[in-house]
């Protein structure tokens, strides 16, 4: 059995201004950690010559460092030699606007696989899979408890849009994929997957979709966000301030009186609410559980370990467009 020299992940080698793989859970608005306007946002970014910030997590580093050993031992769990993981360059597809790059390749050698639990093994869109052909691996690393049904922004979607890709640059067949999940340090799971053709549609249609607004973007400068729905995610998009005022049509200020009164609302409840806990707790005084009819209410505790002093790191300065509307009628 051959050894990979390479022990880290190769990074990204994908062009900022087209949808990737890793993305597209994202622009399909099925990723809780990105929204499909992050995406569109650096992809913007990078047509305009903007470097966009890298965050780098302590999780990513580790699942960088863990990625080939994963996929070794996750190979030799499927009973086939080690994976191919140096690949140098990024796949095309060549129908529509999409990029992926791979942690892994693994030739099968025909043999069917089935769920097996005992071998932590799940076949997740089919009875059964059968290992024909150059496979695509995905490494995943997570400190979440133990899966059975893999979440889409883990790797499942990612996996059909590697699938399809490949396919579609070598001219190869690629039926099927596996994503490798080692979960907390002590448990690798491997869920296969045969190709999806229905959600492989789905990714193409978001591909272009993606890419035309960001060719409007590059030819037009002119930016056509997919639906707002949250004050954070329009923070972000819309943080170049102007003092200008614009009229808004008699729909949103319908909402803007809305606004108002659920505020109020809120503001009321939060005062009832805090009377009421106060009186409860007034009654209960030093005991931390009661009983009140059908009811069992506790008020605990909480004990803070003692922490050195902080110095806070000097911050450059910066203007960032605040999550709140401030709404006053006029008169």
């Amino acid at each position: 059995m051959t050894t990979n020299k390479l022990h880290t992940a190769e990074g990204k080698l994908t062009p900022d201004d087209m949808l990737s793989g890793s993305q597209v859970c994202a622009v399909l608005g099925k990723n809780p950690y990105s929204t499909p306007n992050d995406v569109l946002k650096r992809a913007f970014n990078a047509v305009s010559g903007i470097e966009n910030e890298f965050n780098p997590i302590e999780n990513a580093h580790w699942g960088s460092t863990f990625e080939v050993p994963i996929l070794n031992h996750s190979a030799q769990k499927l009973g086939l030699g080690n994976p191919k993981t140096a690949f140098g360059r990024a796949y095309y597809h060549k129908d529509v606007p999409l990029a992926v790059s791979l942690d892994g390749m693994l030739k099968g050698d025909g043999r069917e696989i089935k769920t097996d639990p005992s071998q932590n093994i799940y076949v997740m869109n089919a009875e059964s899979i059968k290992l024909e052909g150059e496979g695509i691996l995905e490494s995943k690393l997570t400190g979440h408890e133990a899966e059975i049904d893999l979440p889409d922004y883990r790797g499942p979607i990612q996996l059909q849009a590697q699938m399809d890709t490949v396919q579609s640059d070598t001219g190869k067949p690629v039926r099927w994929g596996a994503v490798c999940v080692l979960y907390k340090g002590v448990q690798l799971r491997i869920f296969l997957y045969q190709r999806d053709e229905i959600l492989i549609r789905q990714i193409h249609d978001a591909a272009i979709d993606f890419d035309r607004r960001v060719n409007q973007y590059r030819e037009n400068d002119e930016t056509e966000w997919y639906p707002i729905t949250t004050t954070k995610e329009a923070s972000a998009m819309y943080d170049d301030v102007t003092e200008e005022t614009i009229d808004l049509n008699t729909e949103l200020s319908d909402k803007a009186e809305r606004i108002i009164q659920i505020e109020q609302d809120i503001k009321s409840l939060a005062q009832e609410l805090e009377t009421y806990q106060a009186q409860i707790m007034a009654n209960m005084r030093d005991y931390k559980h009661a009983n009140a009819g059908n009811y069992h209410i506790t008020w605990g505790s909480i004990n803070y370990k003692a922490v050195p002093e902080k110095v806070i790191p000097a911050k450059p300065a910066r203007t960032v467009r605040v999550k709140k509307l401030r709404i006053t009628k006029v008169k």
